[in-house]
């Protein structure tokens, strides 16, 4: 899971590979030989997150109003216990020297579990890093969406 950017990165020069992209690929091999035992561990418990992180001085009910979770129609009543569903997201702008397309990466975890990671090209290129954070924010967002409908 630690290395899928740089899979997905060094994949992309399969067609016109050069000197360093060999290089970069050793590197790469010897971490895997160094690794090889590693394991994921799967924790179920539950995330500390220290709420005074997020407290302001602004009522956020005046820009939002009473905002509530959509549930989609029709959906049934949740059983067992809640979880908490995190993303870390980030965007490389203007990673790739050619097209100058940004790369996108997440990862999702369900409670301490990591249950979902994407990375890959972005399909628009961006003129600003808030663009190229904002997409990735999006693509992030929308298989959030996609992971609350099926839990």
């Amino acid at each position: 899971m630690d290395t899928t950017c740089e899979v997905s990165m060094i994949l992309s020069h399969m067609v016109l590979p050069h000197e360093g992209h060999l290089t970069q690929l050793f590197h790469m091999f010897a971490y895997f030989k160094k690794k090889h035992n590693s394991r994921m561990v799967f924790d179920p418990s539950y995330p500390f997150v220290d709420e005074e992180w997020f407290k302001s001085e602004e009522d956020w009910k005046v820009l939002y109003g009473d905002v509530k979770e959509a549930i989609p129609p029709g959906a049934p009543q949740p059983c067992g216990k809640e979880v908490v569903i995190r993303h870390y997201v980030d965007a490389d702008h203007a990673s790739e020297s050619l097209t100058r397309r940004s790369h996108t990466g997440y990862i999702t975890f369900l409670n301490m579990v990591p249950m979902n990671w994407f990375s890959k090209w972005q399909n628009l290129v961006e003129t600003s890093t808030f663009g190229s954070e904002f997409t990735a924010l999006k693509i992030a967002t929308d298989a959030n969406r996609g992971l609350q409908y099926k839990l």
